[in-house]
């Protein structure tokens, strides 16, 4: 009752590539990855990362963890020394010219089970070339376990769906952490520009980062860069302004420089690629909102589920029957506890 298990299953068999994005350490991210390792038995199954997972003990609080299990003929991009580390034993199929601090990203397959790190590229541009790597070696079933908060892991045209793990390690306050994560999801998934927008989106930003729409008439701008576009956003406003295309990131100090001028934002919408490009903290765009203001985005953030964990380090635990039902109530999505399925935890 109390975990949406067959939905959470049912969501993730609908795709070929899943991150995982924690709010914070100590979630539930790793044993999110490994109950879905666990779960999933029918695909062609791979896994890598942003950063280092799967270690014993935390490398930065020093705290236990759940390392990740793997079983045969599974694909895993890693560093090259954490690969030796490994108890498992692997064939190597190539390794890629993309640097970590522990050595080149190995592309191997297991030949046994076992308990393996994994440390992968550090930008979302090498992690599209790990995953390409990956479906050419015969995966059909990617998962990239994400940074801390790292919103970038989760834009579509790197992965096709987002898992959001929470717990009683971000917040061991249920209202706080229910909120944050809430309003968290909600930045990725801002609705969608209606078809003919998304047409001239496409069409008017190919070599541009900045472009005004108005009722008779389009402008270009010249800008290279969108962060400080606020002064030709400003000038070059007038009541016939429809539209705001922006390639780049949408910053919370380009929306206060706006909601200081005197803007009729009820006359416009802004368009951006996304929500991973959105940056603008709670209180602006509550701001921006009672404003008028509207933001839209080409291509939208599919959050699947919500894992949450609500055991934290410190020994606190939060009651997860009161944090399902306070989730349940404001969102649609399956949630889980993920301490139910805490598989491969050494003791």
């Amino acid at each position: 009752m109390y975990n949406d298990f067959n939905e959470f299953i049912t969501n993730i068999l609908k795709y070929t590539s899943i991150s995982i994005i924690g709010m914070e350490k100590n979630t539930g991210k790793t044993t999110t990855l490994n109950f879905i390792i666990n779960a999933i038995k029918e695909r062609k199954m791979a896994i890598t990362s942003i950063g280092r997972d799967g270690e014993a003990t935390d490398i930065v609080t020093f705290t236990h963890k759940p390392r990740i299990y793997i079983r045969k003929d599974i694909l895993v991009a890693t560093a090259k020394t954490l690969l030796l580390k490994s108890d498992v034993c692997f064939e190597i199929l190539e390794v890629l010219n993309i640097g970590t601090s522990m050595g080149d990203v190995v592309i191997a397959k297991s030949t046994t089970a076992g308990f393996v790190e994994i440390a992968g590229p550090a930008t979302k541009n090498q992690i599209k070339k790990v995953i390409s790597k990956l479906k050419f070696y015969g995966s059909d079933f990617i998962l990239v376990d994400g940074a801390l908060s790292r919103k970038s892991l989760g834009a579509p045209e790197v992965t096709e769906a987002v898992i959001i793990s929470t717990g009683s390690a971000f917040s061991e306050n249920a209202n706080v952490l229910c909120e944050k994560t809430l309003s968290f999801i909600n930045f990725l998934i801002f609705p969608t520009a209606p078809r003919n927008i998304l047409e001239l989106y496409k069409s008017l930003m190919i070599n541009c980062r900045l472009s005004f729409v108005y009722t008779d008439f389009i402008k270009k701008s010249s800008i290279e860069t969108s962060l400080n576009s606020h002064e030709e956003v400003i000038s070059s406003y007038s009541d016939s302004l429809r539209y705001i295309f922006i390639k780049g990131i949408l910053t919370d100090n380009f929306i206060l420089k706006l909601l200081n001028t005197n803007m009729n934002f009820k006359r416009i919408t802004f368009v951006v690629e996304d929500g991973t490009r959105i940056f603008i903290k709670k209180s602006t765009y509550d701001r921006f909102i009672l404003k008028g203001g509207k933001i839209k985005v080409v291509e939208n953030i599919n959050v699947i589920g919500i894992t949450i964990n609500p055991w934290s380090p410190s020994g606190y635990e939060l009651n997860y029957i009161e944090l399902y039902n306070m989730f349940k109530i404001r969102t649609n999505l399956p949630v889980l506890n993920v301490k139910e399925y805490d598989v491969g935890v050494i003791e």
